[in-house]
């Protein structure tokens, strides 16, 4: 009979973790970008940026572009994707296992 009320709580839960989780990412990325903005408003961050992504030189600078040949492959190593590590506390993996969570 408390089932479906612990359970309907416990997912309320869970998702509101996450949001938050998801909420902290969201303001530290905003807060790169607000320092990425502020760099790119002063002369020097203007002057790395077109240097580094349109290839711009300085008058009587000279850009030498060096290009390297082709390299072997290396094949990437197999990875077990049947069961992931989890990061997460033994309690909670149970709780969403006794709760229906899926993964």
């Amino acid at each position: 009979m408390l089932y479906p009320t612990a359970r309907l709580q416990y997912l309320e839960a869970r998702e509101k973790t996450r949001l938050e989780q998801e909420l902290a990412s969201l303001k530290e990325r905003n807060q790169d970008l607000k320092a990425q903005v502020d760099r790119l408003k002063t002369p020097e961050g203007v002057e790395e940026m077109a240097r580094s992504d349109l290839g711009m030189v300085k008058e009587g600078e000279n850009l030498y572009v060096v290009t390297v040949g082709s390299e072997p492959t290396i094949p990437a190593p197999v990875v077990d994707v049947a069961s992931p590590p989890s990061d997460e506390p033994l309690l909670v993996r149970l709780l969403d296992y006794v709760f229906g969570l899926e993964r």
